[in-house]
């Protein structure tokens, strides 16, 4: 019988706009170029959107967004994604347009969300799904991956558990933290955050949370084949990035 084809990824996320680390940014770059995946996968965060977020400080406030907009389709436009997965960053500019009472407000946040649709779809991405627990899924094979939609001690587990599949494994961003958890599932699933690609010191807003001690800076790659599947942690070790030669 013949074996199903051979699908290699890449999946990246919390890039963060113009917070963008752009040393791990260009080595994933190379490490694209070097491992020639089918899909490449955002699954979150291309921009920051802090100056919009609920409890912004008065500083912040007064950012122009134009830095960042500009930053995250940099990036966006050099990784080519395949798949983009909206992130809570990504939502803040619909959070806004559903809240609003101001008429200028609601057109300049609905002309950046239908800008950066479009902006994707010219890159080639062939899927856009929104921040949304049930929608917001994309399905490679027995993998899922996932934004992520908590943010505790658990949260790796939690999704394995949630949107798992028997044998299969999920994926997540949101965290920012490199991990793997294996999940009590029948059959077995194994949950994994890559991690980020932002400067985690320059994201005033998160200087005082003891969480930002977990992050760390990767992507995640493998592959799938039928019922098969493998995935690596690509991860920063001093000032490399480490991953399995035999990876390609």
């Amino acid at each position: 019988m013949k074996k199903p084809k051979k699908i290699k990824f890449v999946i990246v996320s919390d890039n963060h706009g113009d917070m963008t680390d752009w040393d791990a940014a260009n080595a994933l770059f190379d490490f694209i170029q070097w491992y020639q995946p089918d899909e490449i996968i955002h699954a979150g965060d291309g921009f920051d959107f802090r100056s919009i977020r609920g409890g912004a400080s008065a500083n912040e406030q007064s950012e122009s967004l134009e830095e960042d907009i500009k930053q995250g389709k940099k990036f966006l436009k050099r990784l080519k994604p395949t798949r983009y997965l909206k992130g809570n960053h990504c939502e803040r500019p619909e959070n806004i347009f559903y809240a609003t009472t101001n008429a200028i407000v609601k057109d300049y946040c609905f002309h950046l969300m239908e800008d950066i649709d479009n902006f994707l779809k010219g890159i080639g991405c062939k899927t856009i799904l929104p921040y949304h627990a049930e929608e917001g899924v994309f399905r490679l094979g027995k993998i899922a991956v996932v934004h992520g939609y908590t943010v505790n001690r658990y949260s790796i587990q939690e999704h394995a558990q949630f949107y798992g599949v028997s044998g299969g494994a999920v994926t997540m961003g949101h965290l920012h933290r490199i991990g793997c958890v294996n999940a009590r599932k029948h059959g077995g699933v194994v949950g994994f955050c890559g991690g980020h690609l932002s400067r985690k010191r320059e994201m005033r807003y998160a200087k005082n949370r003891l969480g930002t001690a977990e992050w760390g800076t990767g992507w995640l790659c493998g592959f799938i084949q039928g019922d098969d599947w493998k995935i690596w942690q690509v991860h920063r070790v001093g000032d490399k990035f480490i991953y399995p030669q035999d990876a390609r």
